[in-house]
């Protein structure tokens, strides 16, 4: 039996990169501030990449999505293809 594996793609290894970690303490009214950001800037759930594009000034987008607007798109559609279907 060969104990020797083919290396494919998926079992490659993988290039090692320097990865650092930091870790700070915030007080009651600075954690309230933080949150109100994080909240504002729509990423409640990646607060690892919030932090480092605040710290080196990246631009971040929010993106907000609002339901009643896609309602209305989703119904303007159907009625653009509607009266497209009765012209024809």
């Amino acid at each position: 039996m060969d104990t020797n594996r083919k290396t494919t793609l998926r079992n490659a290894p993988k290039p090692k990169t320097a990865s650092y970690k930091y870790s700070f303490r915030l007080n009651e009214e600075q954690n309230i501030r933080f949150n109100e950001l994080l909240c504002k800037a729509g990423l409640e759930h990646n607060r690892s990449r919030f932090i480092v594009k605040r710290i080196f000034g990246e631009e971040f987008v929010v993106v907000r999505r609002d339901p009643s607007k896609t309602q209305f798109v989703t119904r303007l559609n159907d009625f653009y293809f509607l009266m497209k279907e009765t012209c024809e």
